[in-house]
């Protein structure tokens, strides 16, 4: 296995014109396989206390056909997207696989629009790592350094700044487009006892009950996201909400290689706080309102709601 790797500017010439291509953007990994693998093929970067980065398989990402459709659309109208999942080869012979150098993105859901924001996961900094390879349950290691752009002045300390703050608000983007996704499968459920027991009198306590937990549901999910959004230039209508505030801010950390400023620390202390307030809140509605409402519900002998325990909480 052989590894290469660097942080820069990378990626093909023209078509068509007489010029060189430049080398792949980020480590270049290849290795050698003797016949063709009976089980899944990964490989596994590592920082250098052996602590996971990302991890790839072989096998086809599982992606339902609506995220497949929103990355699709990200990658067209939005250079800020994320990556998406990519695929280790696992073919007889020769296999190439080149990381981009990122972490894993942060949470999504289908069909969200988000003007100028990124959830793409941030850049490892310059230093050593590890590449781990593992083929039908045997496993190789080997290290790899990170180089930076011989030009920048930028030091070890301003990088890992620059990562630390970049993680929190991935993590924190995570949490809130989480949230949203919490709260559209209660409305889901709410809505079918609605649709189900509205006609029935004996049901009334309950499905009045249903309808105003939604609202109050809805509520914090339009301070989360921009519901009015259908098309890419909506946001040019409609504000932006918080969690295109927090990509947009993600956007700005990534965009340079530089520690961050005192200005975008500020910016995420503000968001955290402001966004903190809609989780707590989300989260009352998804564990005490609905455990109150399905008390109703089994009171009313009406199945209950059954929705998993929330993912998206204050951290």
């Amino acid at each position: 296995m052989r590894t290469e790797g660097g942080r820069g500017g990378g990626g093909g010439g023209r078509a068509g014109v007489a010029a060189g291509a430049n080398p792949p953007t980020g480590a270049v990994i290849e290795f050698y396989l003797k016949d063709r693998p009976q089980g899944e093929v990964t490989l596994e970067f590592l920082d250098v206390a052996g602590k996971s980065i990302n991890k790839y398989s072989s096998r086809t990402a599982e992606r339902s056909p609506e995220l497949q459709a929103i990355a699709e659309q990200e990658a067209e109208f939005n250079p800020f997207a994320g990556g998406g999942p990519a695929r280790v080869p696992a073919q007889t012979g020769m296999n190439r696989f080149v990381w981009d150098l990122h972490y894993p993105d942060a949470t999504t859901f289908p069909n969200m629009i988000l003007w100028a924001g990124s959830t793409r996961g941030p850049m490892v900094v310059p230093g050593n790592y590890q590449v781990r390879l593992t083929v039908d349950g045997k496993t190789q290691t080997q290290p790899f350094t990170v180089v930076k752009d011989p030009r920048l002045k930028t030091t070890t300390d301003e990088f890992n700044r620059q990562l630390a703050l970049a993680l929190q608000i991935r993590d924190k983007l995570s949490q809130t487009n989480q949230a949203v996704i919490d709260i559209r499968e209660a409305k889901k459920q709410l809505g079918e006892y609605v649709s189900l027991w509205k006609d029935n009198p004996a049901a009334k306590k309950v499905v009045d009950t249903a309808q105003e937990l939604t609202k109050k549901l809805s509520s914090v999910e339009e301070e989360l996201y921009q519901v009015k959004n259908q098309a890419h230039e909506d946001p040019l209508n409609y504000p932006i909400r918080l969690n295109n505030r927090i990509a947009a801010l993600l956007g700005v950390v990534e965009g340079t290689d530089a520690g961050p400023t005192r200005q975008s620390e500020a910016v995420n202390e503000e968001l955290t706080t402001e966004v903190n307030v809609q989780l707590r809140a989300a989260q009352k509605l998804l564990t005490e309102d609905i455990a109150a409402f399905n008390k109703a519900v089994k009171d009313a002998n009406i199945p209950a709601v059954t929705i998993a325990k929330p993912k998206s909480g204050v951290e």
